[in-house]
Parts: structure tokens; C-alpha cells; sequence
């Protein structure tokens, strides 16, 4: 619905925005709008820093870890999609190798928290002195985890900050439908000033019709997936996903404690949320999904 003409659809994204910012440490004048999922905040935040950049040639620099929809936003909108190799230990970003990466065509920086591959969080705040260096945006794509790990923190977990409390980050992508638990259509794309969200919008109003002005790549919206999450993020509450957050990471404890037990298999990293990579040099591994599968584990 055109928020325009629907005030109440602006008022349940604007409150939608503000209880995920509360957890994020962000501040008065941080931002965001409600998007169709990952892909899109992910898109919108590549248009951004690109039309932030205004270069003739623009790329973006980010580990190869980096979700697969930087690359699809960078043959959307032109922008050259430069891939850095991970630590080889940590599988964590290379911070030096990215920095070494930015030439003058760079507008933007990736971090993941955590990466989808191997469920770590990059050393965003090394990552934000370098954006800052060279004053450029740092995007942190939190869209997997970035809801439930500042739960995770509050239990006592170990891992990089990577709010807006680390300097140089200027925005985070955040998916509700996934550990938010809300319906399918529900992510957000997070700012910490609204200088940077004016470079997201799209404005036409020199044609014979009505003024145009999108803040995401739809232009009408429905508000049910809104109401939705505004609906279950009220319902479950801070000690229900507090509740959850524990589930999930004892889960996570036993599993990675299972496996490393097990001598052929290995945990690639440390996860610090709730993706597990488990590989093989002796077994197959695919023969040991199947077998996960007809136990349940889907």
C-alpha cells in the first residue's frame, strides 16, 4: 500500500525498524525501510553506495565468503564485483587483503556476520577502520544471523561486534523471515544516518502521472508481510527470543561437539551462529547428508 494514502502501513515499518535497530546500538538518526528479503536490502545497499560514489567504473571489494546476492545486485547495476580469499586459518575476511584490494573506483566494503558458507562473523571493526581510511561505506550483511546474534552476545557468546556501535559501519542487512521466525517476505536494510538511505530511493516525478518516490526496488508494497512481523516480533518478545537464542546455540554446541568427535569428519571454523560446515578428506560426504536426511535432519 502506497504509504502515502495508508498511514498506518509507514507506521508499522517505521515501529518494525526501530525494535530491530534497538538491539543493533544504533542511534538517533539510524534508519531503515522493509524489503521483500535479503536479496533486495542487499541490492539496495549496492545502489547506494554506488550512487554515494558516483564513479564512472564502480566496484565493491568483499571476501569470497560474501553472500551470493552482492554478485547478483553487481550485474544488476553495473558495478565490478571484486572477491578477496579468506584467512586460511580462520575463514574469516582477510582484512589486509581487502584493504590491499580498493583502488579509486572502489564504493563499498562487505562484511558478513556471519558469512552463509561457514557461519562466522567477519572482523567487522578491523573492517570499519579500513572503510574509515578511505572513507568509504562498510555494508555488513547480517541478513542470516544479524537479528539473533545480539541475543547470542547477551548469552555469553564469543564473536567480532558488528553493530553500529563498531565505527565505520554505515548499514546492515537483517532478515526477519529467517531468525526472526516471522513469515516468508520480511528483511531488513538498516542505516546509520539517513544520508546514505537517500542514495537507496528512487524519484520520478517529470512524467505525465503522479510523483513517484520508492524507498525499495517495489513500488506497491503489500502490508501484510509488515503487519506480520510486526505482529510476531510483539508476540515473542525479547525473553522469548532470548529463549530461542539459547535453544539454538546449545544446539549448535552439541552438534559441532558430536561432529568433532567423529574422526573422519571436520568443522570447518568456529561458528559463532547457527551454520555448521562439515567436510571430509576420508568420507563421502554427501553419503553422510543423505544419511542425516533419512534421520530427519533436513
Amino acid at each position: 500500500l502506497d504509504p502515502t494514502s495508508t498511514p498506518s502501513a509507514a507506521r508499522l515499518e517505521t515501529e518494525v525498524v526501530a525494535m530491530v535497530l534497538s538491539n543493533l546500538r544504533a542511534g538517533a538518526a539510524a534508519t531503515g525501510s522493509f524489503t521483500s528479503g535479503g536479496t533486495e536490502s542487499i541490492l539496495l545497499a549496492v545502489k547506494a553506495a554506488r550512487d554515494r560514489g558516483r564513479r564512472i567504473r564502480p566496484n565493491l571489494v568483499m571476501p569470497v565468503t560474501a553472500h551470493a546476492a552482492f554478485r547478483k545486485a553487481g550485474h544488476y547495476l553495473g558495478v565490478e564485483v571484486v572477491e578477496v580469499d579468506v584467512d586460511p586459518t580462520t575463514l574469516r575476511a582477510d582484512v589486509e587483503a581487502m584493504k590491499e584490494a580498493i583502488t579509486e573506483n572502489t564504493i563499498l566494503l562487505v562484511g558478513s556476520a556471519p558469512c552463509w558458507p561457514y557461519g562466522l562473523v567477519d572482523p567487522i571493526p578491523d573492517l570499519g577502520r579500513a572503510a574509515l581510511e578511505r572513507d568509504l561505506p562498510l555494508h555488513v550483511d547480517g541478513c542470516v544471523g544479524g537479528f539473533l546474534l545480539p541475543y547470542f552476545r547477551r548469552l555469553g557468546s564469543a564473536f567480532p561486534e558488528f553493530d553500529f556501535g563498531v565505527p565505520g559501519v554505515t548499514s546492515i542487512s537483517v532478515d526477519l523471515h529467517k531468525f526472526g521466525f516471522v513469515p516468508k517476505g520480511a528483511s531488513l536494510l538498516l542505516h546509520r544516518d539517513p544520508e546514505l538511505l537517500r542514495h537507496q530511493l528512487y524519484a520520478c516525478v517529470d512524467w505525465p502521472g503522479y510523483a513517484i518516490v520508492n524507498g525499495t526496488v517495489q513500488g506497491s508494497r503489500s502490508v501484510g508481510p509488515i503487519a506480520a512481523a510486526w505482529a510476531v516480533l510483539r508476540f515473542v518478545g525479547d525473553d522469548g527470543y532470548l529463549d530461542l537464542a539459547r535453544r539454538i546455540r546449545d544446539g549448535v554446541h552439541r552438534l559441532v561437539s558430536g561432529v568433532s568427535e567423529i574422526p573422519e569428519l571436520t568443522v570447518l571454523g568456529r561458528p559463532d551462529f547457527a551454520l555448521v560446515a562439515v567436510a571430509s578428506r576420508e568420507a563421502g560426504i554427501f553419503h553422510v547428508a543423505d544419511e542425516m536426511k533419512a534421520r530427519g535432519w533436513e
